[in-house]
């Protein structure tokens, strides 16, 4: 946990609520210039049972007393004071599906979309809160084509977030997808077509955003986690341990077992990564660069890796403190906090950047 020198400014909270950390930023805005006010983070470690999150039918959902606590210490400790605060939704429980509609003004744009997007989403339409953008600029009622974007949002996982806001003593301004943080803090004005790769503990979320535009996502659970297990299982060493190879020498690692325990996993997100590349080809303009971020864009050799398996693409690590003032004594370690505060970081800017 850290504290940064604080001013009176217009502030901006983002929290991320992963299933083995909690990450939370704080910025602050003067004129055009926004500035990193404060950061914190807790994590649980990789050998414990214990996490912020847990499955239920295939959604993610909070601990809602364990991540309150959490948060609270944190705010704490690092004595944030912003007390309006934005929180990502795990894109593994957030639905998305995009379809296309006739032109037609925009004012009936809104009901056209409810009554397509229940065609699309596979749960009771009055069990989720759905949201939507328009892909583009077309709405137009004589011709053209509208592409929409929907994401629908589990009742029962607003509700667990409300009730985490008020025990944590905050009020919550909004909730989104992780990847629309993401691309606001990643991508910004961008206009190429990008495969963002957000690889994390749980699960994996690959993204195509085209000219700032999201056009797919797809999130599975096969990720950090997956190479600690396979790691530990090969070396017959306690998961701590498994996790900290993972993180110091990853795929730079001398030892053959550990590569040859990590292979199957890197296969596995690889051909994932393809798929969803190709399928997004086949209706929308050639991928140019992969941005990799989470906490698994740390691992040493892993963008390599990618590289060398994915020609004729860009492969670069994510970072999303490009355009954030920070002071000078954070500069050593903003490249390898950078992927991990991603999240949090769009939330955070979401008060002030569309």
């Amino acid at each position: 946990m850290w504290a940064l020198r604080k001013k009176k400014q217009l502030t901006s909270l983002g929290i991320d609520i992963g299933s083995k950390g909690i990450k939370i930023v704080e910025l602050a805005k003067n004129k055009e210039r926004i500035n990193l006010q404060n950061y914190g983070e807790i994590k649980l470690s990789a050998a414990k049972k214990e996490a912020f999150q847990y499955f239920d039918k295939r959604t993610l959902l909070p601990y809602s007393k364990n991540v309150s606590l959490a948060i609270r210490a944190v705010l704490e400790e690092s004595k944030i004071e912003t007390k309006e605060a934005v929180f990502s939704l795990p894109d593994f429980s957030t639905f998305f599906a995009s379809f296309v509609l006739p032109p037609m003004t925009a004012k009936e744009l809104p009901d056209a979309v409810n009554f397509e997007a229940k065609k699309h989403i596979p749960i009771p339409f009055n069990e989720v809160v759905l949201d939507w953008e328009l892909i583009g600029e077309q709405v137009n009622e004589k011709e053209g084509e509208n592409k929409i974007i929907i994401m629908a949002i589990s009742k029962n996982l607003i509700s667990e977030y409300k009730r985490i806001a008020e025990e944590s003593g905050l009020i919550l301004v909004s909730l989104e997808a992780e990847v629309m943080g993401l691309k606001r803090a990643i991508v910004g004005d961008d206009k190429d077509t990008i495969c963002l790769v957000e690889a994390g503990y749980q699960s994996t979320t690959i993204s195509i955003i085209d000219r700032g535009f999201l056009l797919m996502s797809v999130s599975f659970d096969v990720a950090g986690k997956d190479y600690t297990y396979s790691i530990s299982e090969a070396l017959n060493v306690a998961l701590e341990d498994a996790e900290k190879k993972k993180m110091t020498l990853g795929f730079a690692c001398k030892d053959k077992r550990v590569i040859e325990a990590m292979d199957p996993i890197f296969n596995i997100i690889l051909e994932k990564i393809k798929q969803v590349i190709t399928d997004s080809e086949e209706k929308n303009p050639k991928v140019k660069k992969i941005i990799l971020v989470g906490g698994l864009a740390n691992m040493p050799g892993l963008a390599d890796r990618l590289k060398t398996n994915l020609e004729g693409v860009e492969v670069k690590r994510g970072d999303a403190f490009s355009d954030i003032f920070y002071p000078g004594e954070l500069k050593p370690l903003i490249p390898q906090i950078s992927s991990t505060f991603s999240i949090a970081l769009g939330e955070a800017l979401k008060r002030f950047k569309k």
